[in-house]
């Protein structure tokens, strides 16, 4: 869906996008055009998403908790967003958000309405160091990426969580593991992944056959 709308955005029609295109997740313009990279990092952690929105992103997820409890503080941002997780979450302090917005949970709306752009969870993002991006009912999910073009660090729990294509495996982006001992905010790492994002998640360098 939105690699259609990216292609659409630089006048290419579907039928003339390369097989390997599809090779990288592709943001249409429209989403990083409205991120806010200039805003402070009041954050250190941050997770905003859903826990149990079925059994296989559950399993894939368990292992922020430990981690919440561990190493989130006043400084950082839990926000959890799906109904179930909600009923019955107890806040777990004052980086605890979950009550305060409703959040938006992609699977739970028509796959036409997916493509909503966030304000509020990108504005997080935009403003946080490190993003837990564990996996989802797949060995990826979109977090990682988003992290990415937030210029938010990614934390993950194993490597299979850090692209979704053969092709992305190789790009080398830099995101620490759950088990690291030293996590540190590193401006190269930010900005090697930024870079990375613009160039092979985004059309921004793409040419086309008439240029």
């Amino acid at each position: 869906m939105w690699l259609m709308e990216a292609y659409k955005e630089i006048g290419v029609d579907k039928h003339d996008i390369n097989n390997n295109d599809i090779d990288y997740i592709t943001y249409p313009k429209r989403f990083t055009d409205n991120i806010n990279n200039t805003s402070p990092k009041m954050y250190d952690y941050v997770f905003i998403g859903g826990l149990n929105t079925c059994e296989d992103t559950y399993t894939n997820r368990k292992w922020i908790l430990p981690f919440i409890d561990k190493n989130f503080n006043d400084s950082s941002y839990l926000q959890f967003t799906d109904p179930d997780t909600k009923m019955q979450h107890v806040p777990k302090g004052s980086y605890d958000h979950t009550f305060e917005h409703e959040g938006f949970v992609p699977k739970n709306v028509p796959e036409c309405h997916r493509n909503w752009f966030d304000k509020h969870y990108f504005d997080i993002l935009s403003r946080s160091k490190f993003g837990l991006c564990p996996a989802g009912d797949e060995m990826w999910s979109m977090r990682f990426f988003e992290c990415m073009m937030c210029k938010c660090i990614p934390i993950v729990n194993s490597v299979e969580e850090t692209w979704r294509s053969a092709a992305e495996s190789r790009l080398g982006y830099k995101f620490y593991l759950s088990t690291d001992q030293e996590i540190v905010y590193r401006k190269d790492w930010v900005e090697y992944n930024y870079n990375m994002f613009q160039i092979k998640h985004t059309l921004m360098f793409h040419q086309t056959g008439d240029s």
